[in-house]
């Protein structure tokens, strides 16, 4: 919204100066044209050329602004419902991609120190759907999503790559403090539960994350961020497995950890 009130500034002050050059074109017209008829006529001709663009330009400026700003909104609006989750909120897959990609950008520019990337998965959430029905599944995600939403600053990005995973892409300083942040947000999720009225489920999430202090692949990252997510559902699930990725794409990981290769997609994540 604030990129489409620039636009509207930008163009207004443009629609100005076209008002300005014509308002002096005008007045330059009526000195050459009653410049014959006296100083009188001369002087009347010149104050006329130069109210009426000036007044005309009142009532469009305004029909111009009011036009435009609705049209900004319009897109914008387009823009959002294109890259936002319809059910949790938080950006989709094509959404989320975009601003990651804005992320690697200044990653390379320097402007930031490092990137984490998390992936946060929702434990047994087939077995909520089947105990509590998808409506409750629903109201899960949800939570989990609003969740993440507010423990995450505006500039993160946070999506929803499909089903019950969800995608977080930050600026961090090193492994550790993101390590914190997957850790803090694991915790508050712990604490949220869903009930269909007769049951009650506690949620929890595993998360698997990657620090990257270069631009990389996307893919890159992504699959080793899943790889350190299947290491905590492998590991009894409600856990965080964070490693960092090379300039170059290997990953280093952590001295208690061995190296894990995921071969399927496992049932009941």
């Amino acid at each position: 919204m604030a990129r489409s009130f620039q636009h509207i500034r930008t163009i207004f002050g443009e629609f100005v100066l076209l008002v300005l050059a014509v308002t002096l074109l005008s007045v330059v017209a009526a000195f050459h044209i009653f410049d014959g008829l006296g100083q009188a006529a001369l002087n009347r001709a010149m104050g006329f050329a130069l109210i009426v663009p000036l007044i005309s330009a009142v009532p469009y400026s305004i029909y111009f602004m009011v036009r435009l700003t609705g049209l900004m909104q319009h897109n914008d609006g387009l823009h959002r419902a294109a890259t936002t989750d319809r059910l949790t909120g938080v950006l989709n897959r094509p959404g989320f991609d975009t601003v990651i990609r804005r992320h690697m950008a200044a990653l390379g520019d320097h402007q930031y120190q490092g990137l984490m990337l998390l992936i946060v998965d929702a434990d047994h959430f087939k077995r909520i759907n089947d105990r509590l029905g998808h409506p409750v599944g629903d109201k899960a995600l949800k939570g989990i999503a609003g969740a993440l939403k507010r423990s995450m600053r505006g500039s993160d990005a946070i999506g929803r790559m499909g089903g019950e995973e969800f995608a977080i892409s930050f600026p961090c300083t090193s492994l550790e403090q993101g390590r914190a942040v997957a850790e803090r947000l694991r915790q508050s999720i712990g604490k949220l539960t869903v009930t269909d009225g007769k049951q009650t489920a506690r949620l929890s999430v595993s998360i698997g994350g990657a620090f990257y202090t270069t631009p990389q692949l996307f893919d890159r990252v992504y699959a080793a961020a899943d790889v350190n997510l299947y290491h905590s559902k492998r590991n009894g699930r409600n856990r965080t497995t964070i490693t960092s990725v090379a300039a170059h794409g290997r990953r280093y990981l952590q001295p208690e950890q061995k190296p894990v290769v995921r071969l399927a997609s496992q049932p009941g994540r």
